[in-house]
């Protein structure tokens, strides 16, 4: 028995089936991968390297751009300290007011009760000008009066002359300011400057002048003795 297989023809090259041979399959295969790939490569590498620029552009100006500071508005600034004037009274000094041809010791109180400064009256014999009127000062009118020092008005006429002022009995220190404001000064206080006057070296009405010097004897008046039955 014959077998069918053997005895067929080996077929010719014209008789062979077309088409790609496996190994050109294969190829063909490899390739298409490759160019899959790469593809899907180049497709993240743009995706991620467009994301990054975006961001940053997004993030940017948050970044550099600030909101101004403020201005002080003109309510806020500080306002300037006023100086003090120097006619102010805690200024530590006032203006001399005008005196001239005021009657002198009209202008001598004022002075005193408004600076709280001594005056010292010089008298101009001399002058033609009327009695006991003021003819100048010292500080002149509008300059500075300090406090703690004196003023000098010149008065027109002979030094004053009056009686002397009775003080017996009052309180030394009331003595001592009465006989100020008459123009006579305390010499010396023979007993300390407490309780009441008991004596003063020129009697009451005598003659005295201006700016004399008067001597104060105070103390406690001792109430006197029991006579004796």
């Amino acid at each position: 028995m014959t077998d069918p297989w053997q005895e067929t023809a080996p077929m010719t090259s014209s008789q062979r089936p077309r088409g790609f041979s496996p190994g050109t399959i294969a190829l063909l295969a490899t390739a298409t991968v490759m160019l899959a790939v790469a593809g899907l490569a180049i497709g993240w590498y743009v995706a991620g390297t467009g994301a990054e620029p975006q961001a940053q552009a997004s993030a940017s100006p948050s970044a550099v751009v600030a909101s101004p500071s403020p201005s002080p508005s003109p309510s806020e600034l500080p306002s300037p300290t006023p100086e003090p004037s120097p006619s102010a009274t805690g200024g530590g000094f006032q203006t001399m007011p005008d005196v001239l041809t005021r009657p002198f010791r009209e202008a001598r109180l004022e002075i005193m009760a408004r600076f709280g400064v001594s005056v010292k009256v010089e008298f101009d014999e001399a002058s033609t000008a009327a009695a006991e009127s003021v003819l100048s000062s010292v500080p002149a009118a509008g300059q500075p009066v300090l406090r703690g020092t004196s003023v000098t008005i010149v008065v027109a006429g002979p030094r004053v002359r009056f009686p002397m002022p009775d003080v017996v009995g009052q309180s030394c220190s009331a003595a001592q300011k009465k006989l100020v404001e008459q123009g006579l000064r305390i010499g010396r206080y023979l007993n300390g400057r407490s309780g009441t006057v008991l004596a003063v070296s020129v009697p009451k009405d005598q003659e005295v002048g201006w700016n004399d010097a008067i001597d104060l004897t105070c103390g406690v008046a001792q109430s006197p003795s029991p006579a004796a039955g």
